[in-house]
């Protein structure tokens, strides 16, 4: 294998979806701003895999597209974790036929794979899009920004495609944000989460969105502050963004994952807040992050009770007509709670602050330390988790007497300790984390089910002043609530105590 193969030439870009009138302001906007001419093509691509979707499980996907009489065959590798726009690997040949050419594939990595697989490649989807294609300059950097219209298809199954393809060509990826930003100001845009090619693999699958899990983000001890801040930044977005189409499903764990990206990312911003000159900025993030999270949580607090609470609350009943008619109430406050999320999530409101947040790490100014030296991740870390942890052990004193508002603080607080230490934990001895980690799991467990009945409580007082006539079987969900919620104060005291008198792994 030749040398210049070992690493695949990138493709770096950035999807947003646009509604019929946006397009056409943004077209007029781009035709504006462009070098030279616009350029008009229709493309026919046609993805290829075997029946049992072999590429796919390989994080590949192979192409040829036609646009007249020219046939371009394409190889993609699965874009790149802990990026905002889409990195990944991607292999192009001019090819004289509407198949795959095994030839072109036998110098790059993956080329004996899909040589083996070759007898068994089919045609799995087909995309037909018009595509218009702007070239522009913008903040030093040189973007192709594509205008697609069509559908993708696999058998008698339709997906209308409506999105800009911005796709840095020269230059700092800063750029490219700057640029969409721009284009957002002018008409409501909304960030793609898919490729074409994931698209049509769930086109032509059926299968529905699904929940992900973020990923801890690989953090060293030579890291600069910024360059492990940046890092985890990237990392939760991912997240937040990545969960968005099954949120916007109604799948509980989407929503439950986007709460958590929302709540790390809070906590990430904390561990610069005391040390960067732009605070102002840090605070509009914080603020509109935690309007998000609200949304979201309002939703979770639904999902905790119709999935988890009630059923619990009446396992032997669930067939009693009291019951099922307290369950369909509650089923329709979470139904309305999700149409405000499917609002709140189609809005330009989350991509402008995701796109914000994605050029102000690029440029974000961290302070330099002795001799003009960029400040150590790692010498920045204890100072951050000592200020968490004073956070925690002040909010947490007198535990078994605090209200509910104030042990809820205290958990948020223990959240973000907990999540910054999770991070930062590759920078120490594993098992003198592992023993601290524990305690913190154990307390945040006993307070999140405290506020669980707190929550169970509130909601159930609720339903009861709109279905007056489910007052009788609503009281007895109380009485059940009441006693669990007793039964959760009373752990509270010894797992704060453990906490209490846990090694700071970070000062051993």
């Amino acid at each position: 294998m030749s040398e210049n193969h070992l690493l695949p030439p990138q493709e770096i870009e950035l999807k947003l979806l646009l509604e019929p009138e946006a397009q056409t302001v943004i077209s007029h906007h781009l035709a504006a701003i462009t070098l030279g001419r616009s350029q008009k093509k229709r493309l026919i691509t046609t993805y290829y895999d075997t029946p049992d979707l072999q590429l796919r499980q390989a994080g590949l996907s192979l192409r040829i597209r036609r646009s007249g009489s020219l046939r371009i065959q394409t190889l993609k590798t699965d874009r790149e974790e802990g990026q905002l726009a889409i990195h990944r690997g991607e292999w192009e040949w001019s090819i004289r036929h509407d198949h795959p050419d095994m030839d072109v594939l036998s110098d790059i990595p993956y080329g004996a794979l899909i040589t083996a697989l070759a007898t068994r490649l089919k045609p799995v989807w087909v995309s037909h899009i018009d595509r218009t294609t702007h070239t522009l300059p913008y903040n030093g950097a040189m973007v192709e920004a594509a205008i697609d219209e069509g559908y993708v298809q696999s058998g008698n199954a339709r997906d209308p495609v409506r999105e800009l393809e911005l796709e840095l060509k020269d230059g700092p990826v800063r750029a490219m944000y700057g640029l969409a930003l721009a284009l957002q100001a002018i008409a409501p845009l909304r960030l793609g989460v898919l490729t074409k090619a994931e698209r049509g693999y769930r086109l032509h699958t059926g299968a529905q969105a699904l929940p992900v899990q973020g990923r801890k983000p690989p953090l060293t001890g030579n890291m600069t502050l910024a360059e492990g801040f940046r890092i985890l930044i990237r990392s939760g977005l991912n997240a937040l963004i990545d969960n968005q189409s099954a949120a916007e499903a109604g799948n509980p764990e989407g929503v439950h994952q986007m709460r958590v990206a929302i709540r790390q990312l809070r906590a990430v911003l904390q561990i610069v807040e005391r040390r960067h000159v732009d605070r102002s900025t840090l605070r509009l993030f914080q603020t509109e992050l935690q309007r998000i999270g609200r949304e979201l949580g309002e939703a979770r607090d639904w999902d905790v009770l119709c999935l988890e609470t009630l059923p619990a609350a009446f396992p032997a009943h669930k067939n009693d007509d009291r019951v099922r008619m307290l369950t369909d109430a509650a089923q329709l406050k979470r139904a309305a709670a999700y149409q405000k999320i499917r609002h709140e999530l189609q809005a330009p409101a989350l991509t402008a602050l995701v796109l914000s947040l994605s050029l102000w790490i690029e440029d974000a100014f961290f302070p330099e330390g002795k001799g003009g030296k960029e400040i150590s991740l790692s010498h920045v870390a204890p100072t951050v988790l000592d200020h968490l942890q004073r956070k925690v052990m002040r909010r947490g004193r007198r535990i078994s007497h605090l209200s509910p508002k104030k042990r809820h603080t205290l958990r948020k607080s223990l959240k973000k300790l907990r999540y910054v230490a999770s991070y930062l934990e590759a920078l120490y001895p594993a098992r003198a984390v592992k023993a601290y980690m524990k305690h913190c799991k154990e307390l945040l467990q006993q307070l999140g089910k405290n506020n669980d009945t707190v929550v169970a409580s509130t909601l159930a007082l609720d339903l009861r002043k709109t279905h007056p006539d489910l007052a009788p079987i609503i009281s007895a969900f109380i009485s059940w609530n009441d006693r669990r919620h007793r039964q959760a104060l009373r752990a509270l005291s010894p797992a704060w105590k453990r906490l209490r008198r846990a090694p700071l792994f970070w000062h051993e």
